[in-house]
């Protein structure tokens, strides 16, 4: 009996600590995190339907923090339905302990929400309406603001395009750009790692697959890819047609009046925002530009992290103080509370960026400052098919020409990198992100390496990096990639930037031109931006081939469509002369 007992308080004290510990979770993961004490408890939670102008409504919950109202407001847009308990009780779960009503909506044919989703369709159109009935609300005091990561900060910018209320007071976007059509593919090449895996995703309103990222590696190896939905996926995908057709993708989501506004909104946006991305993000490129072209940069705050989509860091190296994690809650609670409630503000526009090599943080009114350009000759072409043959220097030898053949069945693996979504996907294995050793690949016959002797000194590279090649082809079209590398003095290889054209696309955008096979023609491959401090002693090193597969699709040396191609050809690649030119900076 006494057992019994003894059983019977022991498991009430459990339970009483669970109970403790659930209802405590914020505040311990606030003091795991740093952050300031809750000014509020938290109050009620309503769940309300928003009608929009076509009699469609939308799932919301409504959470308001104990006490009476009306609150500076916060709004959230979300399209994933996974993520909805973690957004609803994390997110706005701390939101409503700092004093702010938070609202959760599920966009249109998402999570609970009524409605066919199609990506950023009718997000101009549901943002307008969702944000004028927020500001007829009693609950809210005239203060909004918008925040989120990824999709949650494109339907900021949908927002945004149709003008913004006078209620709301600033936005935070994170690792998303107001412009994708330099994201969606880069100089004619798809971007597999970033969207065939978002599709795999988002095949289901409530993102419900268990094998998305199995499913991912298989339809990225179907031939014919414009099968691969509804052979792999098991439906029909239109938007998803579109993407991996250029031509179609070009007026399906860059040329229609919703697209072309939110493309033009940092130029026309009136209110600051902070902006949060990473080096290795998806978005970054468009996102650099974003900022570069905001009309509110001045009183607008943009912080650069070493970060992937997912605010996590690449397995090269370890990063001790990259303060990850997508919303920033340290560089977003003040953000908020000066904005929306008029408290002093505590982090000053401009740039906050992390540069890699040093790993330390750096504050900029404006970047990248001054540099200057230090170029780089591709030499002894013939010895470049061995890891330490090639030479990169400032004088140029007499060179002659090197050729590979590249096989789209067997394209050099990916190893790190931005533009990188499909780590994410449940199931996934498959290519890492960010910063990855780069063991082997040097040794592959169809990958052409080049070095500089060991440094003298550190050395800092800040802004964009540029390669110029001089190549032929025996295809009629095809790709060529550049890869950016440190070889550290220990051995280990690095990478820092890379990027990838083909011919017909190679001057960017969505005009083709025109190439005969054999013809020499001269490609430049510019890279994102990135802040990196090579370090005394060791190499750079660049990386030249013809593919980087999956995170971008492997050419099949075909001219047309890439996704209608059923078979491949092997291409001869010749290179004739190349320059590598480093934004380098003094401070």
């Amino acid at each position: 009996m006494k057992f019994i007992k003894g059983l019977g308080v022991v498991l009430l004290l459990v339970v009483v600590s669970a109970i403790g510990a659930y209802f405590g979770r914020h505040e311990l993961t606030r003091m795991q995190e740093n952050l300031p004490p809750f000014t509020s408890a938290a109050g009620k939670t309503e769940q309300v339907w928003v009608e929009m102008r076509d009699g469609v409504r939308l799932f919301s919950s409504v959470a308001l923090p104990e006490g009476e109202g009306p609150f500076p407001t916060v709004l959230i847009r979300n399209p994933y339905a996974r993520f909805a308990t973690i957004m609803r009780e994390t997110v706005c779960g701390r939101m409503v302990r700092y004093g702010y009503a938070c609202v959760l909506q599920d966009v249109r044919g998402q999570g609970e929400s009524e409605g066919e989703w199609s990506p950023m369709v009718n997000e101009v159109r549901d943002g307008k309406d969702t944000i004028n009935w927020l500001v007829k609300q009693s609950f809210q005091d005239g203060n909004i603001a918008m925040v989120g990561p990824s999709y949650l900060a494109s339907v900021q910018y949908a927002v945004a395009a149709s003008g913004l209320p006078k209620e709301v007071k600033t936005l935070v976007p994170a690792v998303y750009t107001a412009d994708l059509s330099n994201i969606l593919y880069s100089n004619g090449m798809f971007r597999h790692e970033t969207f065939t895996a978002w599709a795999s995703m988002m095949r289901d309103p409530k993102n419900e697959v268990e094998d998305a990222g199995g499913d991912y590696q298989k339809a990225i190896r179907h031939l014919p890819h414009f099968e691969a939905d509804t052979a792999v996926f098991g439906l029909s995908m239109p938007w998803y047609q579109d993407m991996i057709n250029i031509e179609r993708a070009n007026k399906a989501f860059f040329n229609t009046s919703d697209a072309l506004s939110i493309a033009s909104v940092p130029e026309t946006i009136n209110v600051p925002i902070l902006m949060v991305s990473g080096w290795y993000d998806v978005f970054f490129g468009g996102q650099m530009a974003d900022w570069e072209r905001l009309a509110t940069r001045s009183s607008s705050r943009f912080v650069l992290g070493p970060w992937t989509h997912a605010g996590s860091t690449g397995k090269a190296f370890e990063i001790k103080n990259a303060q990850g994690g997508l919303f920033q809650w340290q560089e977003m609670l003040p953000w908020l509370a000066h904005h929306l409630k008029g408290q002093p503000l505590m982090n000053p526009p401009g740039l906050y960026s992390f540069r890699m090599g040093e790993n330390e943080w750096h504050f900029y009114e404006e970047w990248p400052g001054p540099t200057t350009a230090q170029i780089y000759k591709l030499n002894k072409l013939k010895d470049s098919a061995q890891c330490d043959g090639g030479e990169l220097s400032f004088e140029q030898d007499f060179i002659e020409p090197v050729s590979f053949r590249y096989n789209p069945l067997d394209p050099v693996p990916t190893r790190g990198g931005a533009g990188m979504l499909a780590f994410l996907l449940p199931g996934f294995d498959g290519a890492e992100p960010a910063n990855v050793l780069q063991t082997g690949l040097c040794d592959r016959a169809d990958v052409l390496s080049f070095q500089t002797p060991p440094l003298d000194s550190a050395l800092l590279i800040k802004g964009k990096i540029s390669v110029n090649l001089k190549v032929a082809s025996s295809a009629p079209d095809t790709a060529f990639t550049a890869k950016l590398i440190e070889v550290f003095s220990d051995g280990r290889a690095v990478n820092i930037r890379d990027n990838i054209t083909s011919l017909v696309y190679r001057e960017g955008g969505f005009n083709r031109l025109d190439y005969t096979p054999d013809e020499a023609i001269n490609v430049n491959i510019d890279m994102w931006p990135i802040e990196w401090r090579l370090s005394a002693g060791s190499r750079i090193r660049l990386d030249i081939s013809s593919s980087d597969f999956p995170k971008f699709h492997a050419h099949r040396n075909r001219i047309g469509p890439w996704a209608e191609q059923d078979s491949v050809e092997v291409a001869t690649q010749t290179l004739f002369s190349g320059t590598l030119k480093l934004p380098v900076a003094y401070r």
